[in-house]
Parts: structure tokens; C-alpha cells; sequence
């Protein structure tokens, strides 16, 4: 059976028709139909119109459990009452201000407090250029130009770290580098030949490569927690190996928690006791708008000041603009430690509702995740690096994903889901029971045999 055929495909056309003319229509103006690349999928993207609290309703009227709250980004599901009134009040005040927003200080003493390796941060409009800052900043104060990062790591898109996401060799290849491949057209060939990678989780192979290029490296760019790769937890050991070898060469540690903030208090460096000399932030710190962030140590952020030779430019129409920073704070203020615990643990039911499903229905897949997060993979696993996640059976992935669309759940199309939370143990329910019975159907059509 090809992939359009099958009775999943055909249930999801017939369920989204306004969609696809849309979709359709959509396409003659922007390429694909859509500006996000990661929302693009086969045969067409259902478009949202409205959403309030767990839930989003797309053009046909299909109501669907948001288990993929904009990549992590809406930890309060959507519009929450008290980041709308919150909002709602700042737009009375101004949209943007032509000098400095007075709302900046208290965005920045709160994150200050809350994540103790930050002693001074900035801000701007996104993960991408968060990234992009923090690694220039690593440069300036190095004065070194290459960087490492890991397989399959997704930083945003800016240049240097658009590589080694794709195309990876299999996990039994006991090679310890790969060379970096570009992840899209378009990348000066310094996008590739500055950067190294390392396999994550690979603790000796880490140390081989840092020991051999550490003293040419201004950073190495870590997430504790692999995001896009496949909500993959880090092992303590490997994150002490990091910190431990770009404190030997004087190598900048980025710590990347713009998707793995909401895993901890303090992040989830807190939990794994690791002081970086640099965080980028973003998606969560916005409450549903435009914001991220890079903070580090005082003499590190220094660069965005100290006139001279090692001072970098730090810009941006919209940065810090006052209603992400309004939304940003009511947001995190809301996610206090008893928020955060209460959603690790609807996160640990998921797991192991999803869990115990494979289990029984001897399904070629497994969980991972930490906390908050967890994403199904269509391999049998265990899956501890970017390697074994890219293993996964791609016609499994997107059936999956469609059937659970089927039954009112959206996720992410790799199969990635973030909680939030307004989220009960009944809607973990909900989404155990749409997995159990969407693996029904591909067992009965033969995906599962293949």
C-alpha cells in the first residue's frame, strides 16, 4: 500500500477539505503555503483559527487537545487569563517605545533570580537570535572563531549552526566525528569548516575531540536536553565533561534552554547542578509572544558594553519590546515551583501510559523525555542520541501523527508533545487511549509489518 492510500490519509483529507483549499490557495502566495518549514507535512497542513486553553479549532471546525503547544513555547496553554490581562494592559500603554522600555528590569531581575549561573542577560525576539548572540559573544571574548556543537542539535536557523543536523551515519558507526554537513542551501562554506560536532551523550568521544580542538574553540553549544533531536535527557556525566573541558581550554559553554527552561526552576542546569558561562532563552520566557534571551556571567556579557575591539553590537527594532516582556513576566511568574511539579508529573503518567501501550502491543517504537516533554519514536530503541532518533521509520512517524490528528490530538509531527498547564490527567488519558487505538489501525493495515 503507498502512503496517500491508506485509510488514516483519507480520513484526514475528507476531515480537513477547508484546509486543503486553503492549503491550496495559500501556496500561490507563500512557498509551501505556510513560512515555518517544521509545520509542513504531507498531504497538507490543517490551519488553526482560534485556540483557548488546551484545545485549537482549525477552518473545518475539528477541535483538537493541543499536546504540541507551539513547540513548547505555550507552557500556559493558549490564551491564559491572566497573561491576557496582562497584555491587555500594556497595549493600553504602547505597543513598542522609540527608547527604552521601563519593563525590561523586571523581565530581566526575574530571570537573573531564577537561574543562577545568570548574572546579566539582554534580550531579543527569538532562539535563533539568541543563539546567533551568544555565539558571537563567545568569539569576542575568546577571540577564537570555530565552534562545536552536537549531532542533530537544532539552535535555530542562523548560519553556523544549521549543520550536522541530517543525513547521520548509523549509531553502530563507532566513529567519534562527523565531518558538518549544511542542513539547508545557502550556508557560506564557514558555516561548515568552523564548526565540529560531537555525538551527544558520548562522553569518551567528547573528551577525544575536545582534547584535540578545545584550544581553537571560542564554544561549545550544548541543550541538557535534546529538543528536535528527540527530547533526549543528557547524562550527568557527559554534561560534567563539557564544562569540565571548556573550563580546561577556556572554551565558552552555551547552555541552550529555549526549550528545556521549563523542565526546572532554574532551568534545567539547575537540575544537573551545571554552571555555564553563557544561556540562550527563549519560547517560554515570552508567554505566547516574540522573545528570547542570552544571559551569562557578568564578565562574559560584558562584551555588549565595553567599547573597543571585543564590543558587540546587540540590536534589533523589536528587542526587548515591552508586551513580550509584559507577557513574558506574568508568564514565568505563573510557572512557580508547584506548576512545575505538577506538570512533570502529568509528563511521567504520559510516559508511562505511552509506555506500557508499546509494551503490550509489542509496537516497533519507545518513549523519551524528561519532565514536561516526551516524544514517541518509531524505532525500538533506546534512543540516547540524535543517531538513534533519525533510525525512526518516517511512513510510521507521519501515519501516527495523522491518525492521532484523527482523534482531536495534535502533536508535533516527529511525534514530539509538551504539556501545559491547564492540562488534567484526563487529557493524558485522552492521548494514551488515541495512541493505543491509532496503533490498532497501522497494525491492520500492515504498517507495523514492514
Amino acid at each position: 500500500m503507498e502512503l496517500l492510500d491508506s485509510r488514516i490519509v483519507r480520513e484526514f483529507t475528507a476531515r480537513n477539505g477547508q484546509s486543503r483549499l486553503h492549503a491550496e490557495r495559500a501556496s500561490t502566495r507563500v512557498p509551501t503555503g505556510m513560512s515555518r518549514a517544521l509545520l509542513r507535512h504531507a498531504p497538507f497542513a490543517a490551519y488553526t483559527v482560534q485556540a483557548n486553553g488546551v484545545y485549537a479549532t482549525d477552518l473545518d471546525g475539528n477541535r483538537r487537545l493541543d499536546f504540541h503547544g507551539n513547540y513548547a513555547a505555550l507552557i500556559h496553554g493558549h490564551a491564559h487569563p491572566t497573561i491576557l490581562a496582562a497584555t491587555r494592559a500594556q497595549l493600553e500603554k504602547g505597543t513598542a517605545y522609540s527608547t527604552p522600555a521601563a519593563q525590561e528590569l523586571a523581565l530581566a531581575e526575574h530571570l537573573c533570580g531564577r537561574v543562577r549561573s545568570i548574572e546579566r542577560i539582554v534580550f531579543n525576539n527569538s532562539g535563533t537570535e539568541s543563539v546567533l548572540m551568544a555565539l558571537r559573544a563567545a568569539r569576542a571574548y575568546t577571540g577564537r572563531h570555530r565552534i562545536a556543537k552536537i549531532e542533530g542539535g537544532y539552535h535555530g536557523f542562523s548560519d553556523f549552526v544549521m549543520v550536522g543536523g541530517h543525513d547521520l551515519p548509523p549509531a553502530a558507526d563507532k566513529s567519534a566525528r562527523l565531518d558538518a554537513r549544511p542542513d539547508t542551501a545557502g550556508l557560506p562554506p564557514a558555516a561548515t569548516s568552523d564548526v565540529i560536532l560531537l555525538r551527544y551523550n558520548d562522553v569518551e568521544g567528547c573528551r577525544q575531540a575536545l582534547r584535540a580542538h578545545g584550544d581553537d574553540l571560542a564554544a561549545v553549544i550544548v541543550e541538557p536536553m535534546l529538543g528536535s533531536a528527540g527530547v533526549i535527557p543528557a547524562e550527568p556525566e557527559f554534561l560534567g565533561l563539557l564544562r569540565t573541558e571548556t573550563s580546561r581550554t577556556g572554551t565558552m559553554l552555551i547552555c541552550d534552554e529555549v526549550i528545556s527552561l521549563r523542565q526546572a526552576y532554574g532551568g534545567l542546569q539547575s537540575a544537573y547542578e551545571l554552571t555555564p558561562d553563557l544561556t540562550t532563552m527563549a519560547k517560554i520566557i515570552g508567554g505566547g509572544f516574540p522573545m528570547g534571551a542570552v544571559g551569562g556571567r557578568a564578565d562574559v556579557m560584558s562584551v555588549f558594553e565595553t567599547p573597543g575591539a571585543r564590543h558587540v553590537a546587540h540590536l534589533g527594532t523589536f528587542s526587548a519590546n515591552p508586551v513580550s516582556l509584559t507577557a513574558g513576566l506574568a508568564a514565568l511568574e505563573l510557572l512557580d515551583e508547584s506548576a512545575i511539579t505538577q506538570l512533570n508529573a502529568l509528563g511521567a503518567r504520559a510516559r508511562a501510559g505511552i509506555s506500557n501501550v508499546i509494551r503490550e502491543k509489542s509496537l516497533p517504537a519507545c518513549v523519551t523525555g524528561l519532565g514536561s516533554m516526551f516524544q514517541i519514536h518509531w524505532t525500538p530503541g533506546p534512543v540516547t542520541e540524535a543517531r538513534h532518533a533519525e533510525a525512526a521509520v518516517p511512513d510510521l512517524k507521519l501515519l501516527a501523527f495523522l491518525g492521532l490528528s484523527n482523534r482531536g490530538i495534535q502533536t508535533s509531527m516527529r511525534g514530539m508533545c509538551s504539556l501545559s498547564t491547564p492540562m488534567t490527567e484526563a487529557h493524558i488519558d485522552a492521548l494514551i487511549d488515541a495512541f493505543s487505538a491509532t496503533a490498532d489501525d497501522l497494525r491492520a493495515e500492515g504498517w507495523l509489518d514492514r
